[in-house]
């Protein structure tokens, strides 16, 4: 029941995130051939959200969250332009260039979510809403989730929009491992725009300080921390 309480507040971060990354979208483009598509993925994640807030069980927070992920990269298919050969969110191994690049930015998010999970004392590994399999870090996963359009998918877009990532930067080897591979000066302005990011600043919804999203992701994980240790009853995802 615990578990399920902080998943469920996991998924409703990670759902508004996506609701309104989306939203800010169909603003700039809503007139746009995008448009249709933007529309019908605000509309549907909110649906997905209003669903996972009365979710009665992990398996089924789980299929509202991946309804919803169906719904936002759908409308991310539709922002792109044809050339980068995205038709959807695929990795193990990712087939295009924006799937690398969210593959790459979500490794980075991964390392810096599990060194803040360590840096309070907490078991990366025993997490909430991610399954617990050897191996995988459930918990760093589970904080991971409402950063991942915050932090990654945001920054991939506007390079993608803006030419500071072009398909140029990527190489087709024919690997049916490793189809696609980043070029070197690529990568480095990938990792350059993520950490930028993770130095703006936002208001945390508990203290209303204003801190840098590196600092956020530590507080979102003393979070956890206070929840397992008794000290608090809700988490308060960031939105």
């Amino acid at each position: 029941r615990r578990a399920l309480a902080i998943a469920r507040q996991v998924v409703i971060g990670k759902l508004t995130n996506q609701r309104l990354i989306m939203q800010r979208q169909a603003a700039q483009r809503g007139a746009g051939p995008a448009g249709g598509a933007l529309r019908q993925a605000v509309e549907g994640i909110a649906g997905m959200r209003t669903a996972a807030e009365k979710a009665e069980s992990l398996d089924s927070l789980r299929g509202y969250e991946g309804k919803a992920g169906a719904y936002y990269f759908g409308a991310v298919k539709a922002l792109l332009d044809p050339r980068w050969g995205f038709q959807g969110r695929a990795y193990y191994p990712p087939p295009d260039p924006i799937n690398a690049a969210l593959s790459l930015g979500y490794a980075l998010l991964l390392k810096d979510v599990t060194a803040a999970v360590q840096l309070v004392g907490m078991d990366p590994y025993l997490g909430f809403f991610h399954v617990i399999e050897y191996g995988r870090p459930s918990l760093a996963l589970d904080v991971m989730e409402e950063f991942r359009p915050l932090l990654v998918d945001t920054v991939v877009l506007a390079m993608a929009h803006d030419g500071a990532l072009t398909p140029g930067d990527f190489v087709q080897t024919g690997d049916a491992k490793r189809p696609v591979q980043m070029a070197e000066a690529g990568m480095r302005r990938l990792i350059e725009g993520y950490e930028r990011r993770l130095e703006t600043t936002l208001r945390h919804p508990l203290s209303g300080d204003q801190v840098t999203y590196r600092r956020t992701l530590e507080l979102q994980v003393r979070q956890m921390a206070a929840i397992v240790e008794g000290r608090s009853e809700r988490y308060v995802p960031i939105e």
